[in-house]
């Protein structure tokens, strides 16, 4: 089972009296391996959202079976620790030994089939959700939520499952948006989500779908209940698999197998345009291989120049199978 791990990532900037030659942080714009969390096994599919300077990265990982097809949720921290006197980044890995709300949160979604693509969100009415996707005997993957804490009983709660569409058709990697919406900005701050994205094989490969979310209320009620939804493919899908969407604010990162990248599955992003998506664009030889590229998560993070963006690729000099990459983006 891909165990997925929500791993808090702490932003420090570390400031001298005397020395502030690089006030600002900068993430590297190469894929850098995120060794301090990466093991020998697959290490993949992750959610970053914030809480307070801390940010929790959720991804799946195949490490505590140790077998190949075997994937659940884990949980880590991770410390970035910019070094204003010379401009030197460390990244190290955090204790968890006084906070183990998180790895309580995730051990209760564990079974012994698989757990993908984590996706962590704030519901007015439920609090704290966790939405991942689990599959069958069959393969085929339905949304699920679990609640942080216990919820009400008129939602569904204790990792519930939900179908959008009919069954036989994988549908995974849940993402909100809306204008003003913005992935992880906390509680009181984050804004109401107006749609959300999620990928599915209904059509035979992988499409990018969108679906309409109600103005008020529990958005995790709505998408539990058997109210008819509406329910389109977004404009920038191609007869290729286009997978695994996640929306920072205006800006849409996806994984595609399309012609015209470098090999395998890459990165692409998109912007929000009135009612659609700008063309895709390629982010390139510095993010991108001739291997495959899953799931980027995108977050910003205070005192750095330019945005976080987590990945898993299976290039070669990794720990072993999918590792976990960290680069810096522009702040479109």
């Amino acid at each position: 089972m891909k165990k997925s791990i929500i791993l808090s990532v702490f932003f420090v900037g570390l400031f001298s009296c005397n020395q502030n030659n690089y006030p600002v942080g900068i993430f590297p714009e190469e894929a850098t391996n995120l060794s301090v969390v990466n093991s020998p096994f697959d290490d993949v599919n992750s959610d970053m959202g914030f809480f307070g300077h801390e940010t929790n990265l959720v991804f799946s990982s195949n490490r505590i079976n140790s077998q190949p097809n075997h994937f659940n949720l884990v949980e880590s921290k991770l410390v970035f620790i910019w070094y204003p006197s010379d401009g030197f980044l460390s990244v190290e890995k955090g204790s968890t030994l006084f906070d183990t709300w998180l790895s309580d949160w995730v051990r209760k979604t564990e079974t012994n089939i698989n757990e993908k693509g984590p996706y962590t969100f704030v519901d007015s009415e439920a609090g704290e959700i966790l939405l991942f996707s689990r599959d069958n005997a069959e393969g085929i993957y339905s949304i699920l939520s679990e609640p942080r804490e216990e919820i009400s009983q008129e939602i569904d709660g204790a990792a519930a499952s939900f179908r959008l569409m009919e069954d036989g058709s994988s549908e995974m990697y849940p993402s909100f948006y809306g204008a003003d919406y913005l992935k992880g900005a906390g509680v009181e701050s984050q804004g109401r989500p107006e749609k959300m994205l999620f990928s599915s094989d209904r059509d035979g490969a992988f499409d990018i779908y969108e679906v309409d979310l109600p103005a008020s209320g529990s958005v995790l009620g709505y998408l539990q209940s058997l109210e008819q939804k509406e329910i389109q493919k977004i404009g920038i899908n191609t007869t290729a698999n286009d997978h695994m969407p996640f929306v920072y604010g205006d800006m849409l990162v996806f994984s595609s197998d399309r012609p015209g990248g470098y090999g395998g599955y890459d990165l692409y992003y998109s912007f929000r345009s009135g009612d659609g998506w700008t063309e895709p664009e390629n982010f390139g030889p510095k993010i991108n291989s001739e291997f495959d590229e899953y799931r980027p998560v995108v977050s910003n993070a205070m005192g750095f120049a330019n945005q976080l963006m987590i990945f898993s690729s299976n290039r070669p000099g990794g720990l072993g199978g999918f590792d976990l990459y960290f680069v810096g983006i522009p702040k479109f």
